[in-house]
């Protein structure tokens, strides 16, 4: 598995500490979520800006994660990223979930992160890995073609958007670790001289 804590360097050479996430980060992740506009939120099936949502991440078995990483800027939470399977009914398949605050978007931390949690995906051998999205978030769409992920299906007007700007809907998309073009092209973006994550 990969070693923790790491240190990831943006496009701008800020450094940044990737780590488990920890009982003690429930204060610092309910100030992390308050400051993310809430349509990056409704991936989540929770209100995830409630306190008592955070800490049941850590005490309750219901809602145990196989990977929870923050990545911290002077002890400052400025990302989360989870590989998880909960409501999922498939037990080789897994969820990757990626938010990033705002001030942190386009300077190669999400393209980080998510190249980690899908190595992590591919590292405890599960054969699909799976993403929720809505089609407006621009960033994570780049992200997801940069590393093969297919859509699936599309719920219509499957969300409704807090801020009055209609339903949105919610994208599922996947990458088949079975198919082996699938396989390769993940090797080949990991291991190879294609694009990284600060082309991104």
């Amino acid at each position: 598995m990969i070693a923790y804590p790491r240190e990831l360097i943006l496009k701008d050479a800020t450094p940044i500490i990737l780590r488990p996430a920890e009982k003690k980060d429930t204060e610092g992740l309910f100030r992390f979520f308050s400051k993310i506009p809430k349509s990056d939120l409704l991936i989540y099936k929770d209100d995830v800006t409630k306190w008592e949502t955070i800490d049941s991440w850590f005490t309750s078995s219901k809602y145990s994660k196989i990977l929870q990483l923050v990545a911290l800027k002077n002890d400052d939470i400025i990302a989360k990223g989870t590989l998880h399977q909960e409501g999922l009914y498939w037990h080789h398949a897994v969820e990757i979930k990626l938010v990033v605050e705002p001030e942190y978007r386009s300077r190669g931390l999400g393209s980080q992160m998510f190249r980690i949690l899908l190595t992590e995906g591919l590292l405890r051998k599960f054969e699909k890995i799976i993403v929720r999205f809505t089609p407006d978030n621009r960033n994570f769409l780049r992200i997801l073609e940069h590393y093969g992920f297919k859509p699936e299906t599309a719920l219509r007007c499957y969300i409704e958007d807090e801020e009055g700007k209609g339903p949105k809907d919610l994208i599922i998309a996947s990458y088949n670790l079975e198919d082996w073009e699938g396989r390769f092209e993940f090797y080949n973006t990991v291991y190879g001289k294609g694009k990284t994550e600060s082309d991104l």
